[in-house]
């Protein structure tokens, strides 16, 4: 015979109340540390992660497994109804795929230091800064130093034979090899070069 919700009320443990609170509790803490933790938080130091985005998707899994716990002793008992329970875990799961995955990728990328863009230093009116930048752009990962292609091909004919060395350097760098070789028609060896390779290098 099904039990009403005042007669379940009333027939709680004082374990069963505190687990309430508890599940309770736990709820509340998720929700406010999704409301209140910044999105965008930056690690304490460069390339460490923000502990405290982790702090909502851990209170909510503990809830999940928490409430999915009381529940499921709560049918095994006969008094709950096995169907809602179900349906209730259900949606539980939905918010928890819904929402931790995102908080998960924001923690992970709270400990990624911005990458400087050096495309303002490569086109800089001081050759010291350009043939610096030049440089620099061969100590990048290549997924991210390819898009400077275009750029070092350009800076071949620049006015200064440092950043020009520098250039060619990196773009012999990236590619493994001399494609361009030396020259007027340098530039344009590296373009095909690098069209060749899916890399548009056009100026």
């Amino acid at each position: 015979m099904p039990v009403g919700k005042a007669a379940t009320e009333r027939m709680l443990t004082p374990g069963e109340r505190l687990v309430r609170m508890v599940l309770y509790l736990l709820l509340l803490g998720a929700a406010a540390a999704a409301l209140l933790v910044p999105p965008t938080v930056a690690g304490p130091e460069p390339g460490r992660r923000a502990p405290e985005l982790l702090v909502a998707p851990l209170l909510f899994a503990l809830f999940v497994m928490g409430f999915g716990a009381y529940r499921f002793a709560a049918v095994r008992a006969g008094r709950y109804h096995a169907g809602k329970a179900f349906v209730q875990l259900g949606l539980l799961a939905l918010v928890a795929v819904a929402f931790v995955p995102g908080s998960l990728d924001r923690w992970r990328a709270s400990g990624v230091t911005p990458v400087l863009d050096l495309q303002r230093q490569l086109r800089s009116s001081d050759p010291a800064a350009r043939a610096m930048a030049a440089e620099l752009v061969r100590h990048r990962a290549p997924d991210d130093a390819r898009r400077y292609v275009p750029t070092l091909v350009t800076l071949l004919a620049d006015r200064s034979p440092e950043v020009q060395r520098q250039a060619r350097a990196s773009l012999v760098a990236l590619a493994g090899e001399d494609a361009g070789g030396e020259g007027p028609d340098a530039a344009e060896r590296w373009r095909a070069w690098w069209a060749s390779r899916g890399v548009p290098a056009a100026p």
